[in-house]
């Protein structure tokens, strides 16, 4: 499946007597996929980031240190430390376009904890540390991150030089041998009073793979809450799963799922894990069955992603029920058709795709693309609102 990833510049914008900052994205062709494994308030502050549907990744632009270094990070709620390669690590980091200097920054600080983590491909490992962390003039000091002397080949992408982690904050005790929690960037921008909430949502709007070329902005991370502009109607809340094995992911139970008109509820606790750093819907093996069932000239390509005629007709709707509220992916939403994912005129690729083992489901962009998602670290919820259309 060929990918793209979308780079960020910046713009400032305000609304809603808030403070909002902007970093619209521009998409650029990829050929590489990272994978991703598994105080004082101030009032009406919110720091908002516009961004641009990606195919497999999302990329921010942030600054660290004093004087600020740049560095162009992929964005991940699926782990909780962020973290960018040291300055002479050369092929050990994938040959990163942007390094870090420490000792160029007065800023910068470190009591040489060990930091290693493992993705879904490859891994990454260095020390922590503390410096200011700037992202589109706004600047946060003390933030924790991690300097990373290696990470492996598998996990070069193009054009990004690191992560840039929106996990909950207790994953990160999986990332040092002491077991420590890691407070991340939005609990630090939350703990100096930058925003009023330790909270970020995501907004989408489905990208038109025709106008890539273009460079259409057509979504914003929003930290600190929800633009009011972004939704339809209230947001409802999901608590986050207490299931041992994701209680500290961005996860949630579903109650069922429903392919048309058959509902399949479940013996024990199902898990959605919602990533926005996953563009596909991952869900069970009976589950998928179900959708394609009878559908002719269905195939899959070598990663196991579905592929069928587009002009495919009456193929279901499948909902999935979360804290007793329903939310459906229409086959307008996973089927994609036109640009640059386009197999030919007669085939098209699909947002679907049967579940990794030892996880339920995992909610993408397939899913995320309708509804905007609110990710609450002091209230431990996941929240769905339908999304408005903005031009």
């Amino acid at each position: 499946m060929k990918s793209i990833i979308l780079l960020i510049s910046s713009a400032i914008t305000a609304a809603y007597c808030s403070k909002l900052v902007s970093i619209p994205f521009t998409a650029v062709d990829r050929k590489g996929i990272k994978a991703a494994g598994w105080g004082r308030k101030k009032l009406g502050a919110l720091v908002d980031v516009p961004l641009e549907n990606v195919d497999l990744a999302y990329l921010i632009d942030i600054d660290i240190g004093t004087p600020p270094q740049l560095f162009t990070l992929l964005l991940d709620t699926g782990s909780s430390s962020t973290w960018v390669p040291i300055q002479g690590c050369g092929r050990y980091c994938g040959y990163p376009k942007h390094s870090l200097a420490p000792s160029n920054s007065s800023t910068f600080t470190t009591d040489n904890l060990i930091f290693s983590i493992r993705y879904g491909e490859g891994f990454s490992r260095g020390y922590y540390a503390k410096d200011t962390v700037t992202i589109n003039g706004v600047s946060v000091p003390q933030v924790n991150f991690a300097v990373s002397d290696y990470n492996d080949g598998d996990l070069t992408m193009d054009g990004a030089d690191g992560i840039f982690a929106l996990g909950p904050d207790s994953l990160s005790i999986y990332n040092n041998p002491e077991k420590k929690v890691i407070p991340t960037f939005v609990t630090t921008m939350f703990e100096e009073g930058i925003i009023d909430n330790n909270v970020f949502s995501v907004y989408f709007q489905p990208l038109d793979y025709n106008l890539i070329e273009q460079k259409r902005v057509n979504g914003e991370i929003v930290f600190g809450g929800v633009k009011e502009s972004h939704i339809v109607g209230n947001v409802s809340y999901v608590p986050t799963t207490n299931q041992s094995d994701f209680k500290d992911y961005w996860a949630v139970d579903i109650d069922a799922i429903t392919v048309g008109n058959d509902t399949t509820t479940y013996d024990r606790k199902v898990v959605g894990m919602v990533d926005t750093g996953s563009t596909l819907v991952f869900l069970p093996r009976d589950i998928i069955s179900l959708v394609f069932k009878g559908v002719k000239g269905l195939r899959r390509d070598f990663s196991g992603q579905y592929i069928v005629p587009c002009q495919a007709e009456n193929l279901p709707n499948i909902t999935i029920t979360m804290n007793g509220k329903d939310y459906s992916i229409t086959p307008e939403n996973y089927v994609i058709k036109g640009g640059l994912l386009t197999l030919s005129a007669e085939n098209c690729y699909t947002y679907l795709q049967e579940s990794p083992p030892f996880v339920d489901a995992i909610l993408g962009y397939g899913f995320l693309q309708q509804y905007v998602s609110v990710y609450d670290n002091e209230n431990k919820r996941i929240g769905f609102a339908d999304r408005a259309s903005i031009e």
